[in-house]
């Protein structure tokens, strides 16, 4: 009987380190892609100066070398007609880098802002100008956000059914 239990233990024990080995696997996937090839910015937010009409858009987009690897293009509208494309050779900054641009906006207009990569991806946010002259505005998660909490989903769950055959 002894024995039994202990083989029975030896497989919870097993099967737990198996899910942690799938987890930690699963992370790699999602983090280890998006810091080596091509990508979407990782954040961007807008802000709108009303007196200065300045739109300052700050994008994060992580390389190695911003010479081959940048956001070469931003596309700009203003109540979903195009207003303004932008496109570039290089990044600024291998990190994040904000770049302005005059936009003739009143309080109620919407402004879609695109950033894309050169190598693939790109990040929409949107913005509606309001009275909060120069307030940020932040882009949502991401589906590294979602995967990550069902996998903790999933590792719960998991441990609650072992718990209930015990």
């Amino acid at each position: 009987m002894q024995i039994q239990k202990n083989s029975h233990k030896q497989k919870q024990f097993l099967f737990g380190g198996r899910c942690v080995l799938f987890l930690l696997f699963l992370a790699a996937l999602i983090v280890i892609p998006n810091t080596v090839v091509a990508h979407a910015p990782s954040s961007m937010t807008v802000s709108y100066n009303l007196q200065t009409q300045d739109l300052r858009v700050n994008i994060t987009h992580q390389v190695s070398d911003p010479t081959t690897h940048y956001i070469y293009k931003v596309e700009i509208k203003k109540n979903n007609v195009m207003y303004n494309t932008s496109t570039y050779t290089s990044q600024p900054d291998p990190n994040s880098f904000t770049y302005i641009y005059k936009i003739n906006a009143t309080v109620g207009d919407t402004i879609d802002v695109t950033a894309s990569c050169i190598q693939g991806g790109s990040k929409t946010i949107q913005d509606t100008i309001a009275s909060n002259n120069g307030e940020s505005k932040k882009s949502t998660p991401g589906y590294e956000l979602i995967i990550v909490i069902g996998a903790i989903a999933l590792v719960l769950s998991w441990k609650r059914k072992l718990k209930k055959k015990n």
